[in-house]
């Protein structure tokens, strides 16, 4: 962690709730399985890591964040723009800004915003009773559960 630098940041509810980033990394892992494939690298222990973590970021077209805003164009209390939501988590920064920060804190930094947005909405919709914002709740607690196993994804290192 000599590298990196705990910063807080802040987000938008609308800016926190986005996997571009996780689609980025399972792009990534699954260009490094598909040209380990069919060469001598297919049965190291890292193209089985490679393969592994694309299979698990692959979870992202099923995360179902577009349910969440589909539920809050559904509900008819709600009065206030929930995508300009403001909130502040801390991620991980790189302290030389001539370096990339690894593919795990890049994960980390993206759940840590997912987490932050739904946690300002569940906060945001608190007073409200369930039977108005229940398909919001039920939505929430979706995405939550499928970026718990996200966090457990592992990449391969340089060396191994």
């Amino acid at each position: 962690m000599g590298k990196y630098k705990q910063v807080r940041e802040k987000f938008t509810v609308g800016d926190g709730l986005d996997a571009s980033e996780i689609e980025s990394l399972r792009d990534e892992m699954q260009e490094w399985v598909d040209n380990m494939s069919g060469t001598s690298l297919e049965n190291t222990s890292r193209y089985q890591m490679a393969e592994e973590a694309a299979n698990q970021l692959d979870q992202v077209d099923y995360i179902g964040l577009e349910n969440i805003w589909e539920a809050v164009n559904n509900t008819e209390c709600l009065t206030k723009d929930l995508k300009n939501l403001e909130y502040e988590v801390v991620i991980f920064k790189v302290k030389n800004r001539r370096q990339y920060p690894s593919r795990a804190y890049r994960l980390s930094n993206t759940i840590s915003a997912i987490n932050g947005a739904l946690e300002c909405l569940k906060n945001f919709l608190e007073p409200y009773e369930a039977d108005e914002v229940g398909d919001i709740r039920c939505a929430i607690d979706e995405v939550e559960s499928t970026v718990q196993e996200l966090d457990g994804v592992e990449f391969p290192g340089m060396y191994g």
